[in-house]
């Protein structure tokens, strides 16, 4: 029997949308604990400041940029290195690799915000560059005057130690936004 576990992978500062990003976070740590509380209710073990793993553990984690991300080149790994949740461990900020802790199905959120007159498109691929599970593009128009921002959801039945990372779509990592904030 496959477990199902949430994963939410959010990547944006929502600052220049009219929203305070800390809010943002604070916002979603409190619904995290809420959906942390329903997956108890289902069967699932573990919190949110230490996962001992095993059968019907909650893994989740939430990550964003620090600062903005400028030309990478293609298939670069898009790193959210300011990781606020990681309940199992199982993202690494330094290296922007989920791993599955245990077999299971896994569902992944990203979002991208680049500036006017940039793009910055993605892929989320399971243990090979080629093996593109999902995409998302993310395209600031010449002349407007607004950022653009872009969302996708994908979910992925994985093995125990199968790894998920978001890259660069074919050289297209011109500009996303980060914040500190």
């Amino acid at each position: 029997m496959h477990i199902l576990q949430f994963l939410t992978l959010v990547f944006t500062s929502f600052l220049l949308c009219g929203v305070n990003a800390g809010a943002g976070t604070k916002d979603f740590l409190k619904k995290f604990k809420t959906y942390n509380e329903v997956c108890r209710g289902m069967g699932f073990k573990g919190d949110t400041s230490h996962c001992q793993g095993g059968e019907k553990a909650i893994i989740s984690f939430h990550a964003r940029m620090e600062s903005y991300l400028q030309n990478l080149g293609n298939n670069a790994v898009v790193v959210f290195g300011n990781v606020t949740e990681n309940s199992g461990s199982a993202y690494n900020g330094n290296t922007g690799k989920f791993t599955a802790p245990q077999n299971g199905i896994y569902s992944f959120t990203w979002t991208i915000l680049t500036a006017p007159g940039r793009m910055f498109n993605t892929n989320i691929v399971l243990n090979d560059i080629s093996n593109i599970i999902g995409y998302n593009q993310v395209n600031g128009k010449s002349g407007s005057q607004t950022y653009a921002a872009g969302s996708a959801t994908t979910i992925i039945k994985m093995k125990k130690n199968d790894k998920v990372w978001i890259k660069t779509h074919e050289g297209e990592g011109i500009y996303a936004y980060g914040s500190k904030v």
